[in-house]
């Protein structure tokens, strides 16, 4: 617990990101539920998957190495944030 902890801040022309839901429901422990919830609905979890659009701002190594690179700031709870560069 520092009173004046490091910041990091990263700047990247590209950020790959991909589609997040599936990720997002897996690690907070939610893909049954909602998976169930939409069933109750009349609708398919996969089917909710296949509409999130890519949020892929580039096409290289540097956009995948970015959005690894801040998956990892994020899951050691570091305090991060990532800049696009236009």
């Amino acid at each position: 617990d520092q009173k004046d902890p490091k910041r990091i801040y990263y700047l990247s022309l590209e950020f790959l990101m991909g589609r997040t839901l599936h990720n997002a429901l897996s690690n907070l422990g939610l893909k049954d539920k909602y998976t169930e919830a939409l069933r109750n609905l009349g609708f398919r979890l996969e089917d909710m998957y296949d509409m999130e659009k890519d949020a892929a701002l580039g096409n290289g190594g540097l956009g995948r190495l970015a959005a690894c690179f801040m998956d990892s700031l994020a899951t050691h709870n570091y305090p991060g944030w990532g800049y696009g560069i236009r």
